[in-house]
């Protein structure tokens, strides 16, 4: 259990910050393509916000319910 406290932040981190990449990365396309720019824009201000409130509310469930586990064996926490 032990690597999961270091594992499940660190993929977490990283799949946040590949999402956030590539949601740049569509900017920039649109950009240099000069299409649909404002859709764009508005999908990347709405999406990327509520894409980590609800990746914050899943980390903070998943965190609980380890830390649960972890004291109901009587390993206390980290």
């Amino acid at each position: 259990m032990e690597w999961a406290w270091r594992a499940i932040p660190l993929a977490v981190a990283a799949f946040a910050l590949a999402f956030i990449g590539w949601m740049i990365w569509m900017l920039r396309l649109s950009w240099v393509r000069n299409d649909s720019w404002g859709f764009t824009v508005t999908v990347a201000s709405v999406i990327i916000p509520v894409f980590l409130v609800y990746l914050w509310l899943a980390v903070y469930v998943l965190w609980g319910i380890a830390r649960e586990g972890r004291e109901s064996r009587g390993e206390g926490r980290p």
